[in-house]
């Protein structure tokens, strides 16, 4: 081990020892102090700087204590944590609010120096009790929030702490319209689970019935499915009421030799996985520039059939021949009106993903049919 190396775990270790002897809790290089409404904590890093010294870095933070329970009540309802974890997630885990930062600096030191944190420490506690003077409860924290350059620097973060500070304080319709302000321009806070964080906060700022309307939204409704011949097929689970889905994206990548088809697969009712009546997708498969489409839904005919596969064509142009080849990977020609754009086959994905049927327009060729056991039906 270098020096430079042995230096910085040096000057680490007098950090924790320092946080010790000053009654400071530490975990993951920072020093926090935990009381009934705040958790303030003083983060360092040391590394080198040049041949022969070392930078001393270093950040005050606080935020209310009941924030992070908020969000993880909220976010995270069937995660346990013991009380051990809780206090060491609120300063170094990936599910926390992040604290309002106060003060912070840096400064070189030569590396024969003698770990020394007396002027950082003592900052700290001189911050922390300003703060606390100024700010002693959670409503008061709120103004510090919303006032402070962060809500600039990083918005995602910002809106996050301001949010569950809101809820902190007890103000949760206002929590409520931030939240919902902050969907309607498209901010989604700094984590995703499932969907953004600021609906988790956003429903559960509405009260207990909201949220739990919410959480039944979360069902996976649909699942996207990419054919290349390159690699395994990928898929994808969307959330219909919080996905808006990549149709255009994905449609326009097809080549007609790697990639060259996509599926929209639309989940059963629940109970009904073996139930052949029950399949549905919508599938297309060629180029970007020229492809075919079909879908899968229940058979609306009479007979052995309990759901069809159709080819879907343009119902107001003339069918033309049947000599249109989409792809190598089928063995089938198409009629001139089933050829598709890319721009056109993700309008079609986009209405039958929101309305669980075609739009106007378009007529359906059924070319297979499957009974009850899933057998094969020619149609």
């Amino acid at each position: 081990m270098s020096k430079s190396a042995d230096e910085v775990k040096a000057w680490h270790a007098e950090f924790k020892s320092a946080c010790k002897e000053r009654k400071m809790q530490f975990v993951s290089g920072a020093g926090f102090i935990v009381d009934d409404v705040y958790i303030a904590s003083l983060d360092v890093t040391v590394y080198p700087h040049g041949k022969d010294q070392l930078q001393v870095s270093w950040t005050i933070g606080i935020k209310p204590v009941a924030v992070d329970e908020i969000l993880w009540e909220s976010f995270l309802p069937d995660v346990q944590m013991g009380a051990r974890m809780r206090v060491n997630r609120r300063i170094n885990g990936a599910f926390r609010v992040w604290s309002l930062p106060l003060d912070g600096g840096r400064r070189q030191v030569p590396i024969t120096n003698q770990p020394d944190w007396s002027a950082e420490l003592d900052q700290f506690s001189r911050i922390r009790a300003e703060f606390m003077s100024q700010h002693p409860t959670a409503v008061s924290f709120v103004a510090a929030v919303r006032a402070h350059s962060d809500a600039e620097q990083r918005p995602s973060v910002n809106i996050v702490r301001e949010i569950t500070t809101l809820l902190a304080a007890g103000l949760n319709a206002g929590a409520a319209d931030v939240a919902d302000a902050a969907i309607a321009r498209g901010e989604h806070g700094n984590m995703s689970s499932g969907t953004y964080v600021t609906k988790y906060l956003a429903a559960y700022a509405k009260g207990p019935e909201a949220y739990s309307d919410f959480t039944a939204s979360l069902m996976p409704t649909h699942d996207v499915r990419r054919i290349s011949t390159e690699q395994p097929p990928l898929s994808t689970t969307l959330m219909r009421p919080h996905h808006p889905g990549r149709f255009d994206q994905e449609l326009s990548e097809l080549d007609g030799t790697d990639r060259w088809a996509v599926i929209l697969d639309v989940r059963p009712p629940e109970g009904s996985d073996n139930d052949h009546a029950a399949v549905r997708y919508l599938q297309a498969a060629g180029t970007a520039a020229s492809m075919m489409i079909e879908i899968r839904q229940p058979s609306g005919t009479d007979g052995d059939a309990v759901s069809a596969r159709s080819v879907i064509g343009h119902s107001d142009e003339d069918p033309g021949q049947q000599d249109v080849v989409v792809t190598q990977h089928l063995n089938e020609s198409f009629f001139r009106h089933e050829v598709f754009t890319a721009e056109e086959a993700a309008d079609i994905f986009w209405a039958y993903y929101r309305d669980d049927a075609l739009p106007d327009g378009y007529s359906l060729r059924p070319v297979e049919g499957y009974s009850a056991t899933g057998g094969i039906l020619r149609l």
